[in-house]
């Protein structure tokens, strides 16, 4: 990061390039840059943010259900290794 000297160098080699008019309009711009920049990457970053969101709630979807789903009509075995030990043993 940029310490107290260095910045106070920057500034006054600014001040000889551009000349004492033009400093402050363009101490003006580099701010609005610099606020522009800083609202789009927040925006980004919500962006992410309720993206990531969305894809853990869609993950935490297969705990919710309680019962597994059955078409009409037909009805579902339920079958452990256990059982199918015992019925391979008949």
């Amino acid at each position: 990061m940029l310490s107290g000297p260095d910045v106070l160098v920057i500034l006054v080699i600014a001040l000889f390039v551009f000349g004492p008019q033009k400093l402050p309009e363009l101490a003006k711009s580099l701010g609005k840059a610099m606020r522009e920049f800083k609202k789009a990457s927040e925006e980004v970053r919500a962006g992410f943010e309720e993206e990531i969101r969305k894809v853990e709630e869609t993950a935490d979807l297969p705990e919710k259900v309680s019962e597994p789903l059955s078409l009409p009509g037909k009805t579902q075995e339920v079958s452990s290794p256990q059982t199918e030990f015992l019925s391979e043993k008949a």
